[in-house]
Parts: C-alpha cells; structure tokens; sequence
C-alpha cells in the first residue's frame, strides 16, 4: 500500500494547507466584494446625479422653449407694427 494513503500526519498537512490557501482565496474575495460594493455605491450616486441633471436639463429646455415662443411673438408682433406704419414696403 502507498504510504503517502496511510500517513494521517500527511493528510493533516495537506487538509492544513488546502484551507490556508482557501482562506487567503476567501480573504481576496471578501476584499474585491467591498470594493465593488463601494463602487455600486458610487454608481448609485452617479445615477441619482444623472437624474438631477436630466431634470434641470429638461426644465432648461422648458424655458428656452418658452422664451423662444415669446421672441417670436414680440418678432410678429413687430413685423405687424412694422406694416401697419408702412415701414415694411420697398419703395
């Protein structure tokens, strides 16, 4: 029979160090989950600010939309005035 089968000290050893090195996998486990974790908050944090700045865009482009309307209104209004005194024909 093999030895190596029938030494228990060596199955010991072996067992030993499969679980140090198990360990040190789990300890770099544990590490990378809390720096993705971080980086989930991060991206969270992110999103939320990328909501906020689409809401501001979207009122930005309410108001431009809004003045935009009232230059052309004073622009016809304008243009009337301007043909009523005759302002607007060639001569």
């Amino acid at each position: 029979m093999d030895p190596d089968r029938t030494n228990p000290a060596r199955w010991f050893d072996a067992g030993h160090d499969l679980l140090g090195v198990l360990h040190g996998h789990i300890e770099r486990l544990a590490q990378e989950n809390e720096r993705l974790r971080a980086e989930l908050g991060r991206l969270d944090e992110l999103g939320a600010r990328l909501g906020r700045v689409n809401q501001d865009n979207d009122r930005l482009r309410q108001e431009r939309d809004e003045l935009l309307a009232a230059f052309r209104r004073m622009a016809d209004v304008i243009a009337q005035l301007r043909q009523s005194r005759g302002e607007g024909r060639e001569g």
